[in-house]
């Protein structure tokens, strides 16, 4: 698999796309487009990759991603199996030049331009106007002609006023050869997939075809962070989602998801999450 320039769909009597995904699973490949996205989940749970980080994702969320920036959606992994639940989103895609050429630029959306602009790190919508935001984006289905484009217009305004957080410190630029984006899917994708594994460095290495050293130099060359530090911070995001399940115990949890030990598990979760497990289910279960 590589991160694939992914043309969005369009007819010609279209400024805006909006896309229902339905399925057993989210699409899971790293892909990359020129548009801007807004994404609302209404079933479903998994890991979000965009840039080079990533967070969890479950139904009520919304997240904003830039114009290309390389993302994936890895629904969990019972949505993977026959037993799958099935997944639903709402996809809102345009570019700066979707309305006319510098619309964005015009006085009175210069605060949505800012908005635009701060989505290159990944917005993830929080506070108590992600709810309206969220039944706002379900309905765009069912808009037509002007409304969808005054809808839109509403729906960045609540954008810009709710409450946000960002899924990269700062803003990805995105240089990768498609060689190396190939690569990159592999290693990313046999992560996810063998999470609950004993992944060492020479597995993995050998995964992406390059020696110990050359995957080293790599991997934090194309993500700003070490294999390990990946590894763990995917471990705790996943763990993250079992956690909203009060029936999983949270030692069960620890080994689930590739940790050896409790004391190493609650040590990388406080340092990732700055709670400890326990707190953040406490915190997510109010």
């Amino acid at each position: 698999m590589k991160p694939i320039p992914f043309k969005i769909p369009k007819s010609e009597n279209s400024s805006l796309r909006v896309q229902i995904d339905e399925g057993l699973h989210f699409y899971d490949r790293l892909h990359y487009h020129s548009e801007f996205q807004i994404t609302t989940i209404e079933k479903g749970e998994g890991i979000l990759y965009s840039g080079n980080n990533m967070t969890q994702f479950k139904p009520g969320d919304t997240f904003i991603l830039g114009s290309n920036i390389p993302h994936l959606m890895k629904s969990a992994k019972p949505y993977f199996s026959e037993a799958s639940t099935g997944v639903y989103s709402v996809s809102l895609f345009f570019n700066l030049n979707s309305f006319g050429q510098n619309f964005f630029n015009i006085p009175e959306l210069k605060n949505i331009h800012t908005l635009l602009q701060e989505s290159k790190r990944g917005i993830l919508i929080e506070g108590p106007l992600k709810k309206a935001i969220h039944q706002q984006i379900l309905k765009m289905p069912l808009q037509k002609e002007e409304e969808l484009i005054i809808q839109l217009l509403q729906i960045l305004s609540v954008l810009n006023k709710a409450s946000k957080s960002f899924i990269n410190s700062d803003v990805y630029r995105f240089s990768i050869q498609e060689k190396d984006g190939l690569r990159l899917n592999d290693i990313i994708n046999y992560t996810f997939n063998h999470l609950e594994d004993d992944i060492k460095i020479d597995d993995i290495a050998e995964v992406a075809n390059l020696s110990r050293s050359q995957f080293s130099r790599y991997f934090k060359l194309h993500t700003r962070k070490t294999y390990v530090e990946f590894l763990n911070e995917l471990r705790i995001e996943s763990a993250c989602n079992l956690l909203l399940n009060e029936n999983n115990t949270i030692e069960n949890i620890c080994y689930d998801v590739g940790f050896k030990n409790l004391s190493n598990f609650n040590r990388q979760f406080k340092k990732v999450k700055s709670v400890t497990p326990s707190q953040y289910r406490s915190i997510q279960l109010k």
